[in-house]
């Protein structure tokens, strides 16, 4: 996790979350595998980031522009 940690306290912005190895899925299908996932998160607690990084799944939800 970056170490560049702003904002209040128990609050981090603007850090890099590795996720390591994870299975690439799309609906109920498998696509592939990556060897490790990197995300950037904009705002979330510490407590938030530690349920991220321990989580069997994560789901990506593309939004609308508004």
């Amino acid at each position: 996790m970056n170490k560049d940690i702003t904002g209040p306290v128990g609050e981090v912005t603007n850090v890099t979350v590795n996720l390591g190895p994870r299975i690439i899925m799309a609906g109920i299908e498998v696509l592939g595998t990556a060897d490790n996932i990197s995300i950037q998160v904009a705002e979330a607690t510490e407590e938030e980031l530690e349920k991220l990084k321990s989580a069997n799944e994560i789901r990506l939800v593309k939004g609308e522009k508004g």
